[in-house]
């Protein structure tokens, strides 16, 4: 039930972490979301970095009231808008 409400969610000011990644300078990334487009987050870090981070090939960790949930950023590329608006089905995940 939280990741249907998860996939719907609006997730500007939530803190996240790169978790795994095809590029390996992307993971641990931490930080609050900036802002959501359609195929990057922008994170702003502890160290006020600004940091642009692709959706395509990262998973994401975000932690709500204690349960850790990971966002496939492959099949996470909507704008925040249209994501409410969709009905997602059920499908496998793909490991990268």
């Amino acid at each position: 039930m939280i990741q249907g409400k998860l996939l719907k969610a609006d997730l500007h000011g939530a803190i996240v972490t790169v978790t795994k990644s095809k590029c390996p300078s992307y993971v641990g990334i931490t930080g609050i979301i900036l802002q959501e487009m359609k195929h990057v987050f922008k994170i702003i870090t502890k160290e006020d970095k600004l940091k642009v981070v692709p959706k395509l090939n990262n998973v994401f960790s975000l932690e709500i009231d204690g349960f850790i949930s990971y966002i496939y950023g492959s099949k996470f590329q909507f704008r925040a808008s249209e994501r409410s608006a969709k009905k997602f089905k059920l499908k496998g995940t793909i490991d990268l």
